[in-house]
C-alpha cells in the first residue's frame, strides 16, 4: 500500500512536469503543425506558421493532462466554422511540406537530387574551406596591410612630430646661431677696441717713455758737462756726476756714452781709485791665481805681495812674501792655483804654497842658475816649472826645468841649453810637448820635453835679425809667435816634425816688438811695438796679414798686451803712463778705447782676473817720479759705476753729494 502510494505521488509529479513541458507547445487545429506557444496560464492568440490558421490557446490545467488530447475538447474544424457562419481562411501550405510532397512522388529523383546536393556540398565544403583559408588569409593580409597603414600613419605622424622637433630645433639652433654671431660681432668689436685702446696705451706709454729717457739723457749730458767741468779742480765732484750720469741712463738699450765713461775713469783715476799701497819701488810684475782671489805683485823693493781681492777693500791689508835679495823680475802661478814662484836678480827662484795657512813661510828656494831670471813659465800639467836668463858676465844663459813634485826640486833640475846670450822669453805649448825659448841672440829653440833628453834635442829657429823678446803659444798648441826687436812678428807651426824655415812674417811696424799675446779663444793676435801702436791679427783668416786692425792712440812706446779671459777685451800699457783697454766686440775695435789714467810712470805689467772683471796695473819711475802704487781698474761699467759711487760716499758728505746732484739737475732743460 506504501508502494503504490510512492508510485501515484511520482505520477503526479511527472504529470505536473509534462503539463509544465506541453503549456510551452500546442498543435495547430487545421494541420497539426506543432506551435511555441507563449503565455502561461492565460489565452493567446496563435497563428499556424504552416497554414496560416489562427486560433486561441487556452492552457489546459493539470488535472486535463491525465487525459488524451482526443478526449479533450477541440475547436471547431474548418467545415463546422463555416457552417456556423465564420469566415475560413485559405489553407497555406508551406515550402516545406511542399517538398516533402514532392519528394514522396517522386523518391527517385529526390534521391538522385540529394546525392548531387551531396556532392555539391561536399565540393562545395572544399571551396568553402578553400575560401575560408584565402579569406582568413586575405584577413590577415588585409589586417597586416591595416596594421601596416596604422604604422606608417603612426611613423608619419612621428615623423612628422620629429620634423616639427627639428625645425623647432633649426629654428632655436638658428637663433643661438645668430646670437652667436651676434656675440662674436661684438666681441670682434670689443677686440678691436681694446686693440686700439692697447694701441694709444702702448702709444702713449713709448711717448712716456721716450720723455724719460730724453729727460735722462739730458739730465745724464747735464751730469757728465758739469763733471767734465770739475775734473781737473775738483774731480771728487766728477767723479760722483759721472757716476750719477751713467746711473741715471743704465739698463737702457742703447750704450752708454764713452766720454762720460771715460770722464768717470778720469775722475778716479785723479781721486785714486782703487789703489794698492805698500810696496815701496816700481811694480815690475803682475799675476792673478785662477781662482781669482789673490793678486800677486813684484816689486824693485825685492819682495813680493798678495793682495786679497775677495774683500770689499783689497788695500786694507796684504801678505808680503820675503825671500829675495835683489828686485823681482817675474812672477807665475801654476794652472792649480797652489804655486807661486817668483824670480828676480839674484838668480834665484822661490816656490811659495798659496794652500798653506801662511803662504809667506812656506817658501822653497830654487837655485842653480848663474845670472838673473828674466822669464818662467808653468807647464801645463803643473808639476813643471821652466825660469830662463842670464847675463854676459855669468856666462849662463840656460833655462832650466823643475819637478815642483819632488821632495827637492832644486836637487836635480834639467838644464837646457844652446842660447849664446841671455834669454828673455820663455813659453810652453798647451799640449806640454814644446818649450819655447828666444833672446838676446836673434834665435829661438825648441825643446822636446817629450824627448827622453829634451837638452840634447832641441830645435832652433832662425830669422830674426834682431833680439826675440816677446813669445807666445796658440791655445791649441799648433802654432808659436815671435816678436822681434827688428820690427816682425813669425809664425811658426808646430805640428809638422820640423818646423819650416820659412815661418810666415807679419810685417808692418816700424819699430821693436816688445810684445806679443794670443787670446785665449785662439782668434786674435796682438803685438805692441816701439811706433806707440799695436796691430791686431785675425788668425783665424786665411792670410792674418790681410786682416789686421792697427790700434793707435798711444802716444808713447808700447811695453805689454793682454787679452781678457773672455776674448773679449784687448788692454795695452804704454810708456805714456796710459792703459787702453780695446773692446773687440766692436767692428772696427780700433774705435773708441777705454783710457785708464793715474800711474806716474811707464806702464811695465798688466793682468786681467779670470772673470774679466778687474785689470790690475803695475809701472815703473820714470825721470826721477818714482810709481809704486799697484792700480785695481772694474772694467764693468756696473762695476765702475759701484766704484765711483762708494769713492763719492767715503768722501763726501750726504749733504754736500745732494746739493751738487740738485745743482746739476735744475740746470737740466727739461727739468726747467
Amino acid at each position: 500500500m506504501a508502494g503504490k502510494t510512492h508510485r501515484m505521488e511520482r505520477h503526479r509529479a511527472e504529470g505536473s512536469d509534462r503539463w509544465a513541458s506541453e503549456t510551452r507547445r500546442t498543435r495547430c487545429p487545421l494541420c497539426q503543425s506543432p506551435i511555441d506557444v507563449e503565455g502561461g496560464e492565460r489565452a493567446v492568440e496563435v497563428n499556424c506558421w504552416s497554414c496560416g490558421l489562427k486560433f486561441t490557446h487556452e492552457p489546459f490545467t493539470p488535472a486535463e493532462a491525465a487525459f488524451p488530447v482526443s478526449a479533450r475538447a477541440c475547436p471547431a474544424g474548418p467545415l463546422e466554422r463555416w457552417l456556423s457562419g465564420e469566415p475560413i481562411q485559405p489553407h497555406h501550405v508551406g515550402t516545406r511540406v511542399q517538398l516533402t510532397r514532392w519528394c514522396r512522388r517522386r523518391p527517385w529523383l529526390a534521391a538522385s537530387l540529394a546525392i548531387a546536393l551531396v556532392v555539391l556540398v561536399g565540393t562545395a565544403g572544399g571551396g568553402i574551406a578553400a575560401w575560408s583559408v584565402s579569406a582568413a588569409r586575405l584577413a590577415r593580409t588585409e589586417r597586416s596591410r591595416h596594421e601596416a597603414h596604422e604604422a606608417r600613419r603612426q611613423a608619419e605622424a612621428r615623423a612628422q612630430a620629429q620634423a616639427q622637433r627639428v625645425a623647432a630645433g633649426e629654428a632655436k639652433a638658428a637663433e643661438e646661431t645668430a646670437r652667436r654671431l651676434e656675440a662674436e660681432q661684438r666681441r670682434e668689436e670689443a677686440v678691436r677696441l681694446l686693440r686700439q685702446a692697447e694701441k694709444r696705451l702702448a702709444a702713449a706709454e713709448r711717448e712716456r717713455d721716450e720723455a724719460q729717457q730724453r729727460a735722462r739723457r739730458e739730465l745724464a749730458d747735464q751730469l757728465s758737462a758739469e763733471a767734465e767741468a770739475y775734473l781737473v779742480n775738483r774731480p771728487l765732484y766728477s767723479v760722483l756726476l759721472a757716476g750719477e750720469a751713467l746711473r741715471s741712463i743704465q739698463g737702457e738699450e742703447q750704450p752708454l756714452p764713452a766720454e762720460t765713461t771715460q770722464i768717470l775713469r778720469d775722475g778716479l783715476a785723479r781721486v785714486g781709485g782703487i789703489e794698492l799701497t805698500g810696496h815701496e819701488g816700481a811694480i815690475q810684475a803682475l799675476a792673478i791665481t785662477p781662482c781669482g782671489r789673490w793678486l800677486v805683485t813684484g816689486s824693485l823693493d825685492t819682495t813680493v805681495r798678495l793682495w786679497d781681492l775677495a774683500e770689499t777693500d783689497p788695500d786694507a791689508g796684504s801678505r808680503v812674501l820675503k825671500g829675495h835679495e835683489a828686485r823681482v823680475t817675474a812672477v807665475g802661478v801654476s794652472p792649480s792655483g797652489r804655486w807661486l814662484v817668483t824670480a828676480g836678480l839674484d838668480a834665484r827662484a822661490i816656490c811659495w804654497d798659496l794652500h798653506a795657512a801662511e803662504p809667506e813661510k812656506s817658501g822653497r828656494v830654487l837655485c842653480g842658475h848663474g845670472g838673473r831670471i828674466n822669464a818662467l813659465a808653468f807647464c801645463p800639467e803643473g808639476r813643471h816649472l821652466v825660469t830662463a836668463g842670464g847675463c854676459f858676465e855669468a856666462d849662463d844663459n840656460t833655462a832650466r826645468l823643475w819637478d815642483l813634485a819632488a821632495s827637492d826640486p832644486a836637487a836635480a833640475p834639467i838644464v837646457l841649453r844652446g842660447h849664446g846670450k841671455p834669454i828673455l822669453s820663455v813659453v810652453v805649448s798647451g799640449d806640454g810637448r814644446w818649450v819655447a825659448t828666444a833672446g838676446e841672440d836673434r834665435t829661438i829653440r825648441l825643446y822636446d820635453l817629450f824627448a827622453r833628453h829634451p837638452a840634447a834635442e832641441q830645435i832652433v829657429l832662425r830669422g830674426h835679425e834682431g833680439w826675440v823678446g816677446a813669445l807666445a803659444v796658440t791655445p791649441d798648441g799648433r802654432r808659436l809667435v815671435s816678436g822681434s826687436f827688428d820690427g816682425t812678428v813669425r809664425l811658426w807651426d808646430l805640428t809638422s816634425p820640423q818646423p819650416p824655415l820659412e815661418p810666415a812674417v807679419l810685417r808692418g811696424h816700424q819699430g821693436w816688438v816688445s810684445c806679443v799675446s794670443v787670446s785665449r779663444c785662439g782668434r786674435w793676435l796682438a803685438s805692441g811695438s816701439f811706433d806707440k801702436t799695436v796691430r791686431l791679427y785675425d788668425l783665424s783668416a786665411e792670410d792674418p796679414a790681410a786682416s789686421v786692425h792697427v790700434l793707435s792712440g798711444h802716444e808713447g812706446r808700447v811695453r805689454t798686451a793682454v787679452f781678457s779671459p773672455d776674448s773679449r777685451l784687448l788692454a795695452t800699457g804704454s810708456f805714456d803712463r796710459t792703459v787702453r783697454v780695446w773692446d773687440l766686440a766692436d767692428p772696427d775695435p780700433a774705435i773708441g778705447a777705454a783710457v785708464l789714467r793715474g800711474h806716474e810712470g811707464p806702464i811695465n805689467t798688466l793682468a786681467i782676473s779670470p772673470d774679466s772683471r778687474y785689470l790690475a796695473t803695475g809701472s815703473g819711475d820714470s825721470f826721477g817720479a818714482r810709481d809704486s802704487v799697484v792700480r785695481l781698474w772694474d772694467l764693468s761699467v756696473e762695476g765702475l759705476i759701484d766704484t765711483a759711487r762708494r769713492t763719492a760716499v767715503r768722501r763726501l758728505a750726504e749733504k754736500e753729494r745732494r746739493q751738487l746732484l740738485l745743482r746739476a739737475a735744475q740746470r737740466s732743460e727739461p727739468l726747467r
